[in-house]
């Protein structure tokens, strides 16, 4: 045997490996694997290797220290394995579905009546909420499960932790579903735009600190229209979510409702009636950026058309599809 009084690379190796493990294996263990490395050593340096190179060498091969620990321990290898992740999945929906909305209807909500802050900081709250609740779902959920994976017995790790029945089949296939939790969030965001519409068209409360986008001289008739239709779109998402599918006639009301909301925009843009005349004056005024220069009607315009007919496509897409019930 190989005489190697200064290295401690084989003393560091079964160390990382057995510390994790039990008293009642771990020593065994490491003396099995400390003989294996020495025999391994030992026959590298018979066939000429350096004692050194052959230590690393034998180290190497065997690979990363963590990875042996598991496979004698028996531990798994990922924070949630196969047998639960099914539940995980669904846990970590059904609790986002519930709280996201809860918590940015409740910001929004105690924004709107203590009236203490502007659209633009309520808008930052709720966005801050929506991160902070999403982070702290995701984090406690993954680490119950963790534990669980981790904290149960090796037999039943290939096992769920509820065995799943007939009854937690969707009642509808799934490309016919209209989700509560996708309805809100749609819903949410139209609703946001409205918000947006109506503080800009009743023109903002403090010209140094908020910026006057849309035009607040625009005429009570255009107003009303944009928001009315927004509105309507609100109407015809809450009528999908109770119908369960899209329906040809309220395909029908939302592609015309798009259509509208969007001739409207672009006929408004392109007249130079929808963007506030004085907004690169207010924008350097309050971000101090240079004011040379015009809003760009025509790309604006495009967008707005293309986001509406995307909206048709997909609307029209869902129909068809729920059309195809079998």
């Amino acid at each position: 045997m190989v005489e190697r009084k200064d290295s401690t690379l084989i003393d560091r190796y079964v160390w990382s490996v057995t510390r994790h493990l039990g008293a009642d294996t771990g020593p065994d263990i490491a003396r099995e694997l400390r003989g294996s490395l020495q025999d391994t050593v030992d026959a590298k340096v018979e066939a000429g290797t350096d004692p050194a190179r052959a230590e690393e060498e034998a180290l190497t091969e065997l690979g990363d220290p963590e990875v042996l620990a598991r496979q004698y321990g028996e531990l798994p290898g990922h924070l949630v394995g196969p047998a639960l992740y099914p539940e995980y999945v669904r846990m970590l929906r059904a609790l986002l579905a519930v709280l996201v909305p809860l918590a940015l209807g409740l910001v929004l909500v105690e924004g709107l009546v203590s009236g203490t802050g502007g659209f633009g900081d309520i808008a930052l709250e709720a966005v801050g909420a929506l991160l902070g609740v999403t982070v702290h779902v995701a984090f406690w959920v993954t680490l119950v499960f963790a534990t669980v994976e981790r904290t149960r017995p090796a037999a039943e790790r290939d096992r769920p932790l509820t065995a799943w029945r007939t009854d937690q089949l969707p009642a509808e296939a799934p490309w016919r579903q209209v989700h509560l939790a996708g309805t809100l969030v749609q819903v949410f965001l139209i609703a946001l735009v409205i918000a947006v519409l109506v503080w800009q068209f009743a023109g903002v409360s403090d010209p140094a600190t908020q910026v006057q986008v849309l035009d607040p001289g625009l005429a009570p008739s255009w107003k009303a229209l944009l928001v009315g239709v927004l509105a309507a779109e609100i109407a015809v998402l809450v009528a999908v979510w109770r119908t369960g599918h899209w329906t040809p006639r309220l395909a029908a009301v939302n592609v015309l409702a798009s259509a509208t909301w969007a001739t409207a925009a672009v006929w408004l843009l392109l007249r130079d009636e929808l963007i506030a005349p004085d907004l690169p004056e207010r924008l350097g005024a309050v971000f101090g950026v240079p004011a040379d220069w015009s809003a760009p009607a025509a790309p604006l315009a495009a967008v707005v058309i293309a986001v509406a007919v995307w909206d048709a496509v997909d609307c029209l897409r869902r129909t068809r599809q729920a059309a195809r019930r079998p």
